[in-house]
């Protein structure tokens, strides 16, 4: 082991220590939920490990703690947050491995300003950054690619838009409206954000709402969803959290109808009427901060050991 790299699991040591201290100092609990579940969670994006704990019997190595949490606020835990591993099919490179630290939490009873600032305050043990730019998903792309995302346009103008800005484009026959935004929405933190500023994108299309409400702004439908970036890495992404069943279900269906292998976690929906109106809620990737602190593109640099190297 070099002297290096010897530093940074010391310092990775003290960030876990710095970390639960700044939770414990706002009296928010730290929840130990299990890490084997018996339903996956459901997202067309991500794909959980299955394990088999018994004969003939499947479950899986969990993606996200959201769900085992979402029942703990049910039950009358409002403010908790976790602080562990996840595991994520597939997910490995320069950037992912797929088990890794995440801190989730979630905080009710609040509004939208305060819990963006305590995570800032959060962000700042970790990095410093010159300054914190907050913009909507969609004056991001009306100002930067001229696009008025609320009209109607044809997928061909998206990729129109993608060839003037030199973006590839694989399968371009079988790529949806939602997958080009997506290259556009990468583009700009590839080529425009700019160095050492904190991004906090806010109101998302709702097809991106996943676990998020949707409300309307200035007469249009939005999704309550919010994500941090710091130096083109992503680092959090958050909702003003979903309390309809319902609703939930009925987003839920829609991803099973395309990913066969996925069923509903009965608990989980059943809780989510009881989680309260007013539910913030983020995830942050914990090696995603300590490859910011510790300037490197790599995040073999700050884990203890990767998947490919065990």
């Amino acid at each position: 082991m070099s002297p290096e790299f010897h530093k940074i699991l010391l310092d990775r040591a003290l960030m876990l220590k710095k970390t639960r201290l700044f939770f414990d100092e706002k009296n928010i609990i730290e929840v130990d939920p299990p890490h084997l579940v018996k339903h996956p969670s459901i997202d067309l994006h991500i794909e959980s490990i299955p394990a088999s704990p018994f004969k003939n019997d499947i479950a899986h190595l969990h993606t996200s703690p959201e769900y085992m949490m979402k029942r703990l606020i049910a039950k009358g835990f409002e403010n908790i947050y976790f602080l562990n591993h996840v595991f994520r099919k597939n997910e490995i490179g320069q950037k992912h491995n797929i088990e890794f630290t995440m801190l989730e939490w979630y905080r009710s009873n609040t509004n939208f300003q305060n819990f963006i600032d305590e995570n800032i305050d959060l962000i700042k043990l970790f990095v410093k950054f010159k300054n914190f730019i907050k913009i909507s998903y969609f004056d991001l792309f009306y100002e930067k690619f001229n696009l008025d995302i609320f009209k109607f346009f044809e997928k061909k103008d998206l990729i129109d838009k993608c060839k003037d800005l030199n973006i590839q484009i694989s399968n371009i026959q079988n790529i949806e409206k939602s997958d080009l935004l997506n290259l556009l929405f990468d583009h700009f933190f590839e080529k425009f954000s700019k160095k050492d500023v904190l991004y906090l994108i806010y109101d998302f299309p709702t097809h991106e709402a996943a676990l998020a409400k949707i409300s309307k702004k200035n007469g249009k439908k939005v999704a309550q969803r919010f994500e941090f970036f710091l130096n083109n890495q992503e680092i959090a992404n958050g909702y003003f959290e979903l309390n309809d069943e319902k609703e939930l279900r009925k987003r839920f269906e829609k991803i099973i109808s395309i990913k066969k292998n996925l069923s509903l976690d009965e608990k989980f929906l059943k809780s989510i009427n009881h989680i309260g109106d007013n539910l913030y809620g983020i995830a942050i990737g914990f090696d995603r901060l300590m490859m910011l602190r510790h300037s490197t593109q790599n995040i073999e640099d700050v884990i203890y050991c990767s998947y490919l190297n065990i």
